[in-house]
């Protein structure tokens, strides 16, 4: 009888010494996910400040305020900076999701409001008058159009 019992106490002890490096090792790769798709949000932005030294008037207000007079040129810039504002506009959703909408820990990471303040026409006036709707979930609209109201 007593070996039955010592042989279900070290079955229970090692399955809680399983369950805990079980657990160990989820948490640490859940860390490890987090820190990698924080570098890649890190990464993507720094690809998007390249595009704006490089084509420095995608970041000019003068510029960006003439989008909705300009938006269906064929003028090289206006299609450049529609790209931008694309690439622009999907970093921030993926910034979103990956602070869960907290704006704090989004104002933290990068200067939202500036930038969609700064992109406001092309964001208003896309060239596809669904392209917004169609492009990004219900959520990420209604936060971007917080910061414009």
């Amino acid at each position: 009888m007593e070996t039955e019992n010592i042989i279900t106490i070290i079955i229970s002890i090692s399955g809680s010494i399983a369950t805990a490096i079980s657990t160990f090792f989820l948490v640490h790769k859940h860390f490890l996910y987090k820190k990698e798709k924080r570098k890649e949000l890190t990464d993507e932005l720094n690809k998007i400040i390249e595009i704006a030294i490089i084509y420095p008037y995608v970041e000019s207000k003068a510029f960006t305020s003439e989008w909705e007079t300009n938006k269906n040129s064929d003028d090289e810039r206006y299609l450049r900076y529609d790209m931008y504002c694309n690439r622009l506009y999907n970093h921030l959703h993926n910034v979103c999701d990956f602070f869960k909408y907290n704006k704090q820990k989004i104002d933290n990471f990068v200067d939202i409001k500036t930038w969609i303040r700064i992109h406001k026409q092309n964001w208003l006036n896309p060239v596809d008058e669904n392209e917004n709707i169609d492009g990004y979930d219900k959520r990420f609209r209604d936060f971007i159009n917080s910061y414009l109201t």
